[in-house]
């Protein structure tokens, strides 16, 4: 690695991360192909199959790999390589010792650091393409020579059927400007893998306590007016649970996503129906869902004290079981629900539908879709062969299916229906032993799992041991039950981050931003609905006068429309794609 390449990377890592996460875009690289005839670079020529001498003497041999894990929430379970049985075999098989290191923070000052030594790890797990920030660095590092691209990777040193495993539209997807893929990403799934017209499980999720609705007779849900009437019920005719106020409805930390998820449910459209950007304040189509979440305000079933909780907090509600309905990504507090379960058995969340006063079906973004983090591999790697096998195998159901479940006839089994279970002996340990999974490497590296097409694998929980119930009740499985149905994979942007307008776009989105805070908050605070009709005709008309609205627009459209043509749709949002 030359020094001014890393000084030109050190200097793009510090300006990259100084900048704000800017939501669901992909910044691709611009001119310049990654150069060819680097001494680290594969030969295109290499022969895929070794003589069987020269495979024993490889398996014979061990390298150690440094992995860098750039986001403290996204990690692995692995204490010490090689010391439990997972880790030990993955050495054995591939001929390789991992090293996993995690940030102190999400800042990207230790990726950086790295650079700056000119001593960069050799495999780097980062967020996916949601966050340009890192996005822009892998750009930069693959126009500098540092990556590999998984193009040459899969083409040197896989089989037709390992390559198999990486799937094709993902690897399209996150492909950069020169045509080449150097970042693979984890939990990502392909059209393959789901039925026809559908996603995963969403990502975000509507649920209400299972108990405190049978109390109320099982009411309908479905209509926004019959979704607030229940949860008026909950705060008045249960009023208590273990002597604490039910909140009838608990939003995120400081009341966060709550626009994006009740629009989703209420359809809101993504793109205008010739599949451009617009603004749903200017056409009206986020009216409804403001004036939902206003009534529940209004109602006191969404409570002042929410627009400044914390994420703890809101644990702290959820574990105490204070909370009917929870309008969250229910998985961030699968923790709290099973401290709850454990006090009472019959206090669970499930699902309900909810849909807007026209009885349209939600229209859900997906759990994974494009993926979330993003996996790349240096030029200093110095086993690039076996590392892409080793991430090949766990992209692969045989690969999937070990990290999930172990090792069949001993930790699981194939029932009758092909599905896997645990053991009957497996499970008495576990019940025993609750670090059973964990001292066996079970599941100890989450990185590149499919789960849309590896989930589908695996039977439901026992549910007659309480082990089971309890971790299948909070389960995503169980808290988003039959709601795939409404689940898609979500719309997508890709931002030139050369467009001459990106600074100005970037002064008149804070401008917009500035105004919006405020103006949002007093909307969805208003006392009458007299005041949410003058407040959001207030907004309607300001919002053109804040900032230079046509030129976001514009940029965003370009975007929208640049992230259309690479993943060859014309609509992202379902009902528009489907006709």
């Amino acid at each position: 690695m030359k020094r001014n390449r890393i000084a030109v990377l050190l200097a793009a890592a510090i300006a990259a991360f100084s900048l704000a996460g800017c939501g669901n875009t992909q910044a691709p690289a611009t001119a310049g192909e990654t150069a060819q005839g680097s001494e680290n670079a594969p030969d295109a020529g290499q022969e895929k199959e070794e003589d069987a001498g020269a495979a024993a003497e490889s398996a014979q041999t061990v390298d150690k790999i440094t992995w860098y894990l750039s986001e403290p929430s996204f990690t692995v379970n692995v204490e010490k390589w090689g010391k439990d049985r997972m880790t030990a075999e993955i050495q054995e098989k591939f001929g390789i010792e991992i090293e996993f290191v995690t940030a102190a923070d999400d800042s990207g000052t230790q990726l950086s650091a790295y650079i700056s030594a000119d001593d960069i790890p050799d495999v780097i797990t980062t967020n996916g393409i949601w966050d340009s920030s890192y996005t822009n660095l892998i750009r930069q590092m693959a126009e500098a020579d540092m990556l590999y691209s998984y193009n040459e990777l899969l083409e040197t040193y896989l089989t037709e059927e390992e390559q198999a495993n990486f799937r094709k539209d993902i690897v399209n997807w996150y492909a950069l400007n020169d045509g080449k893929t150097y970042g693979y990403p984890s939990c990502a799934y392909s059209s393959e893998d789901v039925e026809e017209g559908q996603g995963y499980l969403p990502n975000r999720c509507i649920v209400v306590r299972a108990d405190m609705l049978e109390q109320l007779g099982n009411p309908s849900m479905e209509s926004p007016k019959d979704f607030l009437d229940a949860c008026e019920r909950a705060v008045n005719e249960i009023g208590t649970y273990e002597g604490m106020d039910i909140i009838g409805i608990q939003l995120n930390e400081n009341g966060n996503e709550a626009y994006g998820i009740v629009s989703g449910y209420f359809a809101v459209p993504w793109e205008t129906e010739d599949g451009q950007v617009y603004n749903t304040w200017l056409a009206g189509t986020n009216k409804e869902t403001y004036e939902f979440l206003n009534e529940a305000y209004r109602r006191g079933l969404i409570l002042d004290a929410n627009y400044t909780d914390t994420r703890d907090g809101v644990k702290e509600k959820v574990a105490a079981g204070r909370v009917f309905a929870l309008i969250a990504a229910p998985q961030d507090y699968a923790e709290s629900m099973r401290t709850l379960l454990d006090t009472d058995e019959n206090a669970y969340y499930v699902p309900v539908v909810l849909r807007n006063s026209n009885g349209d079906d939600p229209t859900l973004s997906d759990l994974s879709g494009w993926g979330y983090q993003q996996t790349i591999i240096s030029k200093d790697c110095n086993a690039v062969d076996k590392v892409i096998k080793f991430i090949s195998w766990l992209c692969s159901d045989e690969g999937a299916i070990q990290m999930k479940m172990g090792w069949e006839g001993e930790t699981f089994e194939y029932q009758e229906d092909g599905l896997m279970a645990w053991t009957d002996a497996f499970k008495e340990e576990m019940e025993s032993n609750p670090n059973a999974q964990k001292e066996l490497g079970i599941n100890s590296i989450p990185l590149f799992v499919n789960p849309a097409a590896h989930d589908k694998l695996v039977a439901a929980e026992d549910l007659s041991t309480w082990e089971g119930r309890r971790s299948y009740l909070t389960s995503d499985k169980a808290l988003k039950e039959g709601m795939e149905k409404y689940s898609y994979q979500p719309m997508q942007s890709i931002a030139d981050p050369n467009d001459p307008n990106l600074t100005k776009v970037r002064e008149e989105n804070t401008k917009l931003n500035s105004y919006m805070t405020i103006a949002e908050a007093e909307l969805l605070t208003a006392k009458t609905p007299e005041a949410f009709e003058e407040k959001y005709a207030e907004i309607q008309q300001t919002l053109p006068t804040v900032c230079d609205l046509d030129l976001i627009t514009s940029y965003s459209n370009d975007n929208l429309q640049r992230a259309k043509k690479q993943l060859g749709v014309d609509f992202f949002f379902p009902p528009y794609k489907n006709k």
